[in-house]
């Protein structure tokens, strides 16, 4: 069929596992990996997983170069056959330095153990049964979910979300740090459709309707357009502050993680194991307040976008500062003298706050 022409069809519904899922949601480059491998130590909880095809079936969606129908089937099976596949063994991380390998899992025998079930026409009940006696509960980690609540809700009403926000200065910074304005269409590992669209190359999926404004930007003001709209969309989401939501501003969770375990526990309807600990020293969880390093991040910033770009940022904190999170604001940071931090590279900005290296499943390096 045609693309765009009136479809005459349906496509019968996935019957997704009757499970525990959760989703722990938030924009890229927000911290859910110093929280996920926390969670997975919990008692019922399975290793978690970064499923990048569920994000690039909701971009296709909001882009609308995949229909409702055509999202919902392939997130519907894919989720039932990634459970399925789980639970036999199929499809998991082996590679000893991913924090998603099951090879780090405080949890690995049982995981490799499932390995030796044999797939027989009776194996997939026998799994469902064994999930429903358990109580299971399974994370997937993902990025941008939160704004396309109401999609998700059509699928099921019993999907929980922790959704994991952070401060605008320390997402720009870190997305500015790893190439993001740069590497969407240029660099093979970052596998992000990229959209043409008239004159314009390398489109971000929520930039199609200001493609003119971000195809002007530079590499930092690329990001923060981006990172403006998203960050507005969780904000405005219904979805954040439902009873299945759990919202975790992340400089809150690095500084006060025990009372965010605490939260975590109820919300799940489960409890930590003697595990726990290790994971949140692997995180490298709680961590200490740093305004300085703050403050040198904003001017950074600051002195590298135009003044209207600069403007919408201090908007963007003060809403982020009054709706989620004022453990750092941006009215109270130190100011460095006009221009001392202009044009500097991402290497300069890596050596402010490098990214976070790590071995067997562990952090080995300040964030």
């Amino acid at each position: 069929m045609k693309q765009g022409s009136q479809l005459n069809h349906a496509i019968k519904t996935i019957p997704i596992i009757d499970t525990n899922y959760l989703f722990i949601d938030g924009m890229s480059r927000s911290g859910k990996t110093s929280i996920a491998p926390v969670i997975s130590s919990f008692k019922r909880v399975e290793h978690f997983k970064v499923r990048a095809t569920f994000d690039r079936f909701l971009m296709m969606y909001e882009s609308g170069d995949l229909s409702k129908q055509g999202f919902k089937y392939l997130f519907e099976s894919d989720l039932l056959m990634d459970i399925w596949f789980s639970m036999m063994g199929r499809d998991v991380n082996n590679n000893h330095h991913d924090l998603t390998s099951v090879l780090n899992s405080p949890k690995c025998e049982e995981y490799l153990a499932r390995a030796k079930k044999k797939d027989t026409p009776n194996t997939f009940d026998e799994i469902v049964k064994e999930i429903k006696e358990r109580q299971l509960i399974f994370p997937f980690v993902c990025d941008d979910f939160m704004t396309s609540g109401t999609l998700l809700s059509e699928i099921s009403q019993n999907f929980k979300y922790i959704v994991v926000m952070r401060n605008p200065i320390d997402m720009l910074f870190t997305w500015f740090r790893s190439g993001r304005g740069t590497r969407l269409g240029t660099d093979p590992r970052y596998t992000n459709p990229a959209f043409k669209i008239r004159d314009f190359d390398n489109i971000h999926y929520s930039m199609l309707d200001n493609a003119e404004e971000y195809n002007k930007a530079n590499p930092l003001e690329k990001c923060f357009l981006v990172i403006e709209k998203q960050m507005v969309g969780y904000m405005n989401a219904n979805l954040l502050h439902s009873s299945n939501t759990c919202l975790v501003p992340i400089e809150n969770y690095w500084i006060e993680t025990e009372k965010y375990i605490d939260k975590f526990e109820t919300f799940l309807n489960t409890s930590r194991t003697e595990f726990t600990n290790d994971e949140m020293s692997g995180a490298n969880v709680p961590r200490k307040k740093d305004t300085d390093t703050f403050s040198t991040k904003a001017n950074m910033i600051l002195d590298n976008i135009n003044e209207k770009f600069s403007d919408r940022l201090k908007q963007l904190c003060q809403r982020y500062e009054t709706e989620i999170s004022d453990v750092y604001k941006l009215s109270s940071i130190t100011k460095s003298p006009n221009g001392k931090f202009k044009d500097l590279s991402i290497d300069a900005f890596s050596q402010i706050s490098s990214a976070s290296e790590f071995s067997r499943g562990k952090r080995i390096s300040k964030k």
